[in-house]
């Protein structure tokens, strides 16, 4: 890994360069370095004075890839993409009520069978017949006369 000295930053690696200056192209606000406390990488905001930066998206100890990075900010950036990640959050949201409702009709179709079996076994049918007789007159009660 190549690295070089800057007065003030210290040793910084031209991945760690690369990816900072793909952060700051993106937004101005933003730059990314090492989480001072948890040695973490980070995309850090710049914040009004005199509040220090502050850390929005952490990469871990391993140096990401500048597209992973990117990927991750595009992703979390609601003022620019708001709409497009709403819209992806209620699709997934639709989406897993689908496979919900799918597996839901599935198990009703599974119980029925169960319960359909469990009368067959019992000598009782799970349709309900209704037999007419032929001693009724059409349209009227049965008489007594017989």
């Amino acid at each position: 890994m190549s690295s070089i000295f800057i007065p003030g930053q210290g040793e910084k690696s031209f991945d760690e360069l690369r990816i900072d200056r793909a952060v700051r192209e993106y937004d101005e606000r933003l730059f990314f370095a090492r989480n001072a406390d948890t040695r973490d990488w980070c995309v850090f905001i710049t914040m009004p004075r005199p509040e220090p930066p502050y850390p929005v998206i952490g990469f871990g100890r391993e140096l990401p890839p500048v597209d992973e990075v990117m990927r991750l900010i595009h992703r979390s950036d609601t003022k620019r993409h708001g709409w497009q990640i709403y819209d992806e959050i209620v699709q997934s949201q639709e989406d897993y009520k689908k496979q919900f409702r799918v597996a839901a009709d599935e198990a009703t179709e599974e119980s029925a069978e169960v319960v359909e079996h469990f009368l067959r076994q019992h000598g009782k049918s799970p349709v309900i017949k209704e037999f007419i007789s032929h001693d009724v007159p059409k349209g009227g009660e049965a008489s007594d006369a017989g």
